[in-house]
């Protein structure tokens, strides 16, 4: 969440597209990745997860969701 925060503030601050998207971009493709690796592990085993863990989980997705829609600027400053 910190890394594609400070992404954000840069991308928006100012205007370097280039170099820092192709820096950033491996990064947001292993965040991806990670996320549907975690999911399908979260499938196999869902029963096996507290209500707690839970809402880590989907609080942790939540603010992954915001924080790329406000890097792709679907969100207002």
């Amino acid at each position: 969440m910190a890394l594609f925060t400070v992404l954000s503030l840069v991308l928006r601050l100012t205007d370097v597209w280039s170099w820092w998207a192709v820096l950033w971009a491996p990064l947001s493709v292993l965040g991806v990745g990670c996320v549907v690796y975690e999911w399908r592990l979260t499938a196999r085993s869902r029963w096996r997860m507290g209500p707690m863990e839970w809402v880590f989980l989907v609080v942790t997705h939540l603010s992954l969701l915001a924080a790329l829609a406000r890097v792709f600027g679907f969100l207002p400053r």
